[in-house]
């Protein structure tokens, strides 16, 4: 099967890869070192944009227009080449991604569909991998040792908190957060935190050094504030690094504190 050659200008800023698919495929991703292993999928950097150009082919006996082009991810920015296929006629798909806050591995699904309702639409699927500057974590209350990565990917890559409590109960206004960097992106002199910029004050965030390198950032309610003043809150806080490629990272706080609703009454059963 041959292989599109990109230019070489696109090697230095994307993380370019190129798949085959065809009805109801799903391949690797073959990156433009590795194109004989279509089992492997190509690593790229969160600072660099994941780039895929995926053939499409149209399987059918008769051609086929194009409707609709429905990704599994709003993230993705998907341009297809051509609109209208032959019966068996091929066209390219290109799939853009920013790998901004992602960390391992990441696929994208694609449903081709075309105008003819008795047809299936066409799947494609994109496989990569990202190494992230700084993974973002939110430590669940079972997990004690900070040491590692949450083993439940719903917990990792996690750069929104909401949180639900009454003004009176400011013990359980708590959230965890491990920052880390992989092996190949920890900074000259280990990962450090410069600072916090936390306007609000409902919130106090406390950083400590981990012995493996990491950092948990504690987030507490303000021992300044023993009850919590009724409202919601929708709050940026953005943490200092000195890492070169990921310096600043903003984290969004969603936080309603109130006391319960009685659940209204059923005038059908006094």
């Amino acid at each position: 099967m041959p292989y599109a050659v990109r230019p070489p200008w696109i090697a230095g800023s994307l993380c370019a890869v190129l798949l085959a698919l065809g009805l109801g495929t799903r391949l690797a991703a073959l990156d433009d070192t590795n194109a004989a292993s279509p089992e492997v999928a190509p690593i790229c950097r969160e600072s660099t944009p994941f780039h895929a150009v995926i053939p499409v082919s149209n399987p059918y006996d008769r051609a086929v227009r194009v409707k609709l082009l429905d990704a599994s991810c709003t993230c993705a920015k998907l341009e297809l080449k051509d609109y209208f296929l032959l019966p068996h006629g091929r066209t390219t798909l290109d799939i853009a991604v920013d790998n901004q806050n992602r960390s391992g591995p990441q696929d994208i699904g694609v449903s081709v569909f075309v105008s003819d309702p008795d047809f299936e639409p066409i799947e494609v699927t994109a496989l990569w991998t990202v190494r992230a500057a700084v993974q973002v974590d939110s430590l669940p209350p079972s997990q004690e040792d900070t040491q590692q990565r949450p083993d439940d990917k719903g917990w990792q890559d996690i750069y929104r908190f909401v949180v639900e409590e009454r003004p009176d109960e400011p013990q359980r206004l708590r959230k965890n957060i491990r920052l880390s960097c992989p092996p190949g992106e920890v900074p000259p002199g280990g990962l450090k935190i410069l600072s916090i910029e936390y306007p609000g004050r409902l919130w106090a965030f406390t950083p400590v050094a981990q012995a493996d390198g990491s950092w948990l950032i504690r987030a507490r309610a303000n021992p300044a504030t023993p009850v919590m003043p009724e409202g919601e809150y929708h709050e940026k806080v953005l943490v200092h690094t000195n890492h070169p490629d990921k310096p600043l990272i903003a984290l969004q706080f969603d936080s309603k504190i109130g006391m319960p609703q009685a659940a209204p009454s059923d005038p059908t059963h006094p």
